[in-house]
């Protein structure tokens, strides 16, 4: 297709031009084009430069539709192979900040194939200027466009899940405190262009290093960053960094380089995937994850002058549970009593499973007193990332509905129930913290937690009072609340495609959308590939030619959807996903005739990847439907499934031979991969790592088993089942591919695979 010609002068020119100062008003709002920021009533958001530009490019063209092509020309100097995701991007970020609905919008509205509008009243305003607000009147927008604004404000999607969300957030100085004023502007009230008592808070990095920096906590006197830190080799290791002691009301610098007062506390243990200060600051607890299946919890002592020659190794305290997320917090006070409970609860809380049943438990530093506080559903991940209040008397937690996978905010007081407080149903929760409540508020303050909107990790506050939650502007993950009231959190930066890869050469993408596009499967004919995808909002079932053309969706479940396994016929594909009633998760399938999927099995249980027997109408696939993992076979006609025993308990993952021969599946807690041939011989293990390496992932062809491993760099090999010969296919320099990338066979010497766009995180500070 002919590339469209640029934009004349004449298509550019104003229907009106109400931004000739530094500024103008949209709706309710002041945007501060020279400063990067909105504002309304003390509220302030910031905006990116480009993002700007582009809402001052649709302010100048304010009622009439603004083509991609003149955004293009205009914002992003005619770079047409960067802008199309970039406006997109743009796009996204500004609704974002203005709270606007894109399915109701009351600010900016999309003109399907042509471009954008502006909706809201556009006004002329400049920083100098005192006046009130009425003593502009508003362009009023078209009265086609006027008619169709809402009279109440309405939800959005947030991750797959409904949230509403409110008009206001402050990112001042204390701006997590309660709100204090008179309540809304009236109509016609006046507001100073710059109110003189806001202090716009900017995020500080506390760490800028190669690789990614997904977890950390302040310790109680602002001195040391604990932090987790994965060099893009082995596992992400539990760091201790000395910050220096600030000058009162100053910002403390992070050190130039990794080597400035930073010390490794973990080698070897594993995964670090939470953190916490004792309130003394002497020492600290975390969790490491193993072999993805082994969860322990092991406490740090920290002498007064920390040397690695003076601080002890790490202690082990007890099992937790393996979830890839934060489960662990330290009580704020040693020792929270209420008046209904004379026994102090231990201070150390962390997600583990005991006698069956997952849940939060307590435990004292020296490995006493371990006591369930809660009990999770049942077959439900183990209740999750648990937050203390400010006076240590209340815990809340987010836990999961086995039924549909959601998760919501629950709360434990000692001697009363557990308390649900929200109904957000999320299927995203990457962190939760207390917002740091108003004088007297205690432990009825606001949540500050992270969610996924389009593949793009965002921080969020969750109102107690009114059940709203509010969008902070502010892209992260993990959050914690330091002593002095400051956030830390993870800014990550990820986006992943689609590539081809032949081996010994280059990945060459293939498929990327706006979102991220994930785990690729062929049809048996290598004519079509099925995939995963964020670019809905929610995540979908896709399907595009082998040449990344005719992309589309396959599903509309709005809820969870896993990784696809093509039948044998290529006629139909099984998944994990929402396909159950009331979007209850099960065993999925979807044939390819525009019917809906139907559900092979929804007991609310676990379940790993599934996949087809290569010569009969079953699918197979890992959980714990029975009470503990083992291998499962569906019926493709739904007539039921049947356990399947082997020798090891397997751990989700399972490849069958292209012949029916056998299958390899990984067992719990181990390196090596299994063999298991149906001649009913015994089982083999595979050892397919060499030391220092990491099995990313893995898939069985007609000419042996290829692995995708890690240690300094990714390494393609082939395993030939028979001789057990290793045979070299090719590298990759670290970084090429995300840290959990998965790969199909794309014939003999090539693979479809997981490509990193860009892959990084640093830690963050905001005041």
């Amino acid at each position: 297709m002919a590339a469209a010609p640029p934009p004349s002068a004449d298509s550019l020119a104003p229907v009106a031009s109400p931004t000739g100062g530094d500024g103008f008003l949209l709706g309710d709002w002041q945007v501060d084009v020279s400063g990067n920021r909105l504002l309304r009533e003390g509220e302030v958001r910031p905006l990116r430069h480009k993002a700007m530009e582009l809402l001052a490019l649709l302010a100048r063209h304010a009622g009439r539709t603004v083509t991609r092509e003149e955004i293009v020309e205009a914002v992003w100097d005619g770079n047409q192979f960067v802008a199309p995701k970039a406006i997109n991007t743009a796009v996204w970020t500004i609704r974002q900040a203005l709270g606007d609905d894109p399915e109701a919008p009351r600010y900016l509205e999309t003109i399907a194939k042509k471009g954008y509008r502006l909706i809201a009243p556009v006004a002329p305003w400049g920083p100098a200027e005192t006046s009130s607000m009425a003593a502009a009147p508003p362009l009023a927008p078209p009265s086609s466009v006027a008619a169709r604004l809402p009279a109440a404000n309405r939800r959005w999607m947030l991750g797959g899940v409904a949230a509403a969300l409110a008009l206001l957030v402050a990112l001042g100085a204390g701006w997590w405190h309660a709100r204090s004023g008179s309540g809304p502007r009236a109509p016609g009230a006046s507001m100073d262009a710059r109110p003189t008592e806001v202090h716009v808070a900017q995020p500080e990095a506390l760490t800028q290093e190669p690789g990614v920096e997904y977890l950390g906590a302040l310790s109680p006197d602002g001195q040391h960053l604990a932090f987790a830190w994965w060099h893009g080799r082995g596992v992400g290791a539990l760091h201790l960094r000395r910050l220096g002691t600030p000058a009162p009301g100053a910002t403390p610098a992070a050190p130039a380089g990794p080597a400035a007062s930073t010390s490794a506390l973990s080698q070897g243990l594993g995964d670090v995937m939470s953190v916490a200060w004792a309130p003394d600051g002497r020492s600290l607890v975390f969790t490491t994850l193993r072999d993805g299946s082994r969860c322990t919890l092991w406490l740090q002592a920290l002498p007064v002058a920390p040397t690695d020659a003076q601080r002890p190794p790490p202690r082990e305290l007890a099992a937790c549970a393996p979830l890839a997320t934060p489960v662990l917090a330290w009580a704020p006070t040693s020792s929270p009593r209420t008046r209904t409970v004379d026994e102090p609860v231990p201070p150390i809380v962390f997600s583990a499973e005991r006698e069956g049943a997952g849940g939060l438990f307590a435990i004292h530093p020296d490995g006493s007193g371990l006591r369930r506080l809660t009990t999770s559903a049942p077959l439900a991940m183990a209740d999750q990332q648990p937050s203390w209040s400010s006076d240590g008397r209340a815990l809340v937690f987010v836990r999961e509905d086995p039924a549909d996978g959601t998760r919501d905010f629950y709360e434990w007081r000692a001697g009363h129930e557990v308390k649900r407080l929200s109904q957000l149903k999320l299927y995203t929760v990457h962190g939760l913290t207390h917002a740091q409540g108003a004088a007297g508020e205690g432990a009825d303050g606001d949540l500050i937690f992270s969610s996924t909107r389009q593949d793009t990790r965002m921080l969020l506050r969750w109102e107690r009072r009114s059940g709203r939650v509010l969008p902070l502007g502010l892209e992260g993950s993990a959050p914690s609340r330091a002593a002095d009231g400051s956030l830390v959190y993870a800014l990550s930066r990820t986006h992943v495609s689609i590539a081809r890869q032949a081996f010994h050469n280059s990945p060459v993408r293939v498929i990327q959308g706006v979102a991220s596009d994930r785990a690729p499967r062929p049809d048996p004919s290598g004519t079509w590939l099925a995939f995963v995808s964020r670019r809905t909002g929610s995540t979908e079932l896709w399907l595009a030619a082998s040449d990344g053309s005719n992309a589309r969706a396959l599903t509309a479940l709005g809820g969870v959807v896993g990784t696809p396994a093509w039948s044998p016929k290529g006629d139909r594909l099984a998944f994990i996903g929402s396909c159950g009633p009331g979007r209850r998760i099960g065993l999925c399938l979807l044939a390819l005739d525009g019917s809906e999927p139907r559900p092979l099995a929804t007991d609310a249980a676990n379940y790993g990847e599934p996949v087809w027997h290569p010569a009969r109408e079953e699918v197979w696939v890992a959980s714990d439907r029975g009470g503990r993992w083992q291998l499962w076979r569906f019926a493709a006609d739904g007539s039921g499934g049947q356990g399947v025993a082997t020798e090891r308990e397997p751990a989700g993952g399972l490849r069958w031979a292209a012949d029916g021969s056998g299958f390899v599946y990984r067992a719990q807690g181990e390196r090596a991969l299994r063999w298991r041939q149906t001649e009913g011989q015994p089982e083999r293990s595979l050892e397919v790592t060499a030391t220092g390496e990491e099995l990313v992932d893995w898939q069985l062809g007609k000419d042996g088993l290829i692995t995708l491993t890690r240690s300094d760099r990714d390494r393609w090999r082939r395993l030939d089942l028979r001789s057990g010969r290793r045979e070299a296919l090719g590298e990759l320099p670290l970084g090429t591919l995300p840290e959990r990338a998965r790969f199909a066979l794309a014939g003999t010497d090539a693979v479809w695979v997981e490509v990193a766009n860009t892959h990084g995180a640093d830690l963050m500070r905001l005041r």
